[in-house]
């Protein structure tokens, strides 16, 4: 399949500079990073269903992650710093 982008030039130098730092065509690149999008999404779906079904607000959700952050660093770090 082949897709025509209209890109703004900042995007498009920004674009190229990454993909010459990887050693790779600007369309190999692209390519990777759909794939990437589209590997991330089919890996998130599962989670994003278990959130919406949960009933859980964002406030809940971020309050939720940070006890379960600050947990692991009291165990890691029992002392209270690195």
């Amino acid at each position: 399949m082949s897709v025509v982008l209209d890109l703004e030039p900042n995007v498009a130098a920004a674009l190229k500079s990454k993909a010459d730092a990887r050693g790779l065509a600007f369309d190999d690149y692209l390519e990777e990073v759909l794939r990437r999008e589209v590997a991330l999404d089919e890996l998130l779906a599962p989670v994003r269903k278990e959130f919406a079904e949960s009933n859980m607000s964002e406030e809940d959700l971020d309050e939720f992650f940070e006890k379960v952050r600050q947990t692991a660093f009291e165990e890691r770090y029992p002392n209270g710093r690195p």
